[in-house]
């Protein structure tokens, strides 16, 4: 079970230690204890810590820049019991209204640490917490190349088109939107 903890401020000294984050990709209008209600985005995050792990959820009210963190009752976890307790964090931020996807973090340290900032979660101001903008560029893990229109191609058999060509496929027809 998780219960609200106040004295947890930030994970800002945790930034090497992430293991997972889960963050929501909606923001259902959520009533915190004592504060009206306000769409709401939230994150579930494990830190490794020695041979344990914490898992956090953390829900973060935008327009008022607010965050409250919630903890597991039962303190740090076992790493083998790790993955249960993650799995009922997502449970819980479910039980919300939260729709929730895996954020990737990268290959490389450098990568995780920027991607970990821009997380509400892990800054001691959140009032300098500046969101993403639909203008934002979304890099994706591969780049299509005019090469590789063949791959692009589909077939249309009554009305569904078939994937040949993987992740750039789909990058490709997502933009046409």
């Amino acid at each position: 079970m998780f219960i609200s903890n106040e004295s947890v401020k930030d994970l800002a000294s945790f930034l090497d230690t992430v293991w997972e984050v889960y963050g929501s990709v909606n923001q259902p209008v959520i009533a915190l204890p004592d504060k009206s209600p306000e769409p709401t985005w939230a994150y579930v995050i494990a830190i490794k810590k020695d041979k344990k792990m914490q898992i956090f959820i953390y829900l973060f009210r935008e327009q008022s820049r607010e965050g409250v963190f919630y903890t597991n009752e039962d303190g740090d976890v076992e790493l083998v019991n790790a993955k249960a307790v993650f799995n009922e964090a997502l449970d819980f931020t479910g039980s919300m209204g939260f729709i929730m996807e895996k954020t990737e973090l990268g290959d490389t340290n450098e990568q995780r640490e920027a991607i970990v900032k821009t997380i509400p979660a892990f800054l001691s101001d959140l009032k300098a917490y500046k969101p993403p903008t639909s203008g934002d560029e979304l890099v994706l893990d591969a780049v299509y190349e005019e090469t590789d229109a063949d791959k692009l191609k589909g077939t249309s058999t009554g009305g569904i088109l078939k994937n040949k060509g993987g992740k750039q496929w789909l990058a490709k027809v997502l933009s046409l939107f």
